[in-house]
């Protein structure tokens, strides 16, 4: 009877520890998975997992990246902080290269690495905007370099964004791995499609997004903050809806910036068959207007007081 029982709990321990190893292995993308994936799904299915991933999904490595040298701080140097969901994240029809080879960088755990599809740092690992968004404002002299520091999550709620939340700890974390003289220039913010899906109420949404922005600058960040009208995935969405009028209403002009209205800019044409993530003129549709709002702050063409964090839902 001993002997069964402690035969019993080994199998137990085996199918146990397996298990866990697998769930780890699976989220990171670690051998066998890749193999396994290949088997399953066929070797074109497998190569859209060749990521390694880490807390909360965010992808930490990819083969190819090309490290370079670390542009100089300065106010040549934009530092971008892009946060939210999976239009700011990986999941964009298209991959882009920055034209530029170490002007515009995508900075991770110390290093800069040349800007390029997936960036290190947000989930999953298709294609995004912010290599475009760098290389514009390059094009356009409003910065000689430009480093992309992102750390964007797919599906998450605003409520993880906020002071205490699960994503916030590790974005501050991601901030003070900056190098030194590198400040943030402006933060980017496209999320609200998980809340509008949830029914989050706006008061809600509002006060969360405070906290966000009042962590943001117990960490030093008082840059601009440029955030999206973003609300549009699932299949019953609206366009007034409570979620894109308390995003509407955060616009102080003053801290934070209206960057895009995605909801009314990126139509069902230029999004992906899911009718939620952005299609390659999408892509460039969120690049485009981001460049020209960010532009516009650093021109003085809108009123940029001093940092604020008040975000007054009724003004």
């Amino acid at each position: 009877m001993v002997r069964w029982a402690l035969g019993l709990l080994g199998v137990v321990l085996v199918a146990g520890g397996t298990y866990l190893f697998g769930l780890y292995s699976y989220s990171r993308n670690l051998w066998p998975v890749p193999v396994i994936r290949g088997i399953l799904f066929g070797d074109n299915e497998a190569q859209q997992f060749r990521g390694t991933f880490g807390q909360a999904g965010r992808l930490i490595a990819y083969p190819g990246k090309t490290e370079v040298k670390c542009p100089a701080p300065g106010p040549d140097t934009a530092v971008v902080l892009a946060i939210g969901q999976s239009n700011i994240a990986n999941q964009g029809e298209n991959r882009f290269t920055s034209h530029y080879h170490g002007a515009v960088v995508n900075f991770f755990e110390g290093k800069c690495y040349r800007a390029e599809s997936p960036l290190l740092g947000a989930t999953a690992e298709e294609g995004e905007f912010l290599t475009l968004l760098g290389d514009r404002l390059v094009d356009d002299g409003a910065y000689k370099n430009v480093v992309i520091l992102t750390s964007a999550v797919g599906g998450s709620e605003i409520a993880r964004w906020r002071k205490g939340g699960a994503l916030n700890g590790p974005m501050l974390h991601a901030l003070t791995g900056l190098l030194p003289g590198y400040r943030v220039t402006q933060v980017l913010w496209v999320q609200g499609e998980a809340d509008y899906a949830i029914g989050t109420p706006p008061q809600v949404y509002t006060d969360d997004f405070q906290s966000l922005l009042d962590t943001l600058t117990d960490g030093g960040v008082t840059a601009p903050v440029f955030i999206a009208i973003a609300t549009r995935c699932v299949g019953k969405w609206k366009p007034d809806n409570p979620i894109a009028a308390a995003q509407r209403a955060l616009v102080d002009d003053r801290r934070v910036f209206l960057g895009a209205d995605t909801d009314a800019l990126i139509g069902t044409a230029d999004r992906r068959p899911d009718g939620c993530h952005f299609g390659g003129h999408g892509q460039v549709k969120a690049a485009e207007a981001f460049v020209a709002a960010i532009e516009k702050v650093k021109a003085g063409a809108l009123p940029a007081a001093a940092p604020s964090t008040s975000a007054d839902p009724g003004h």
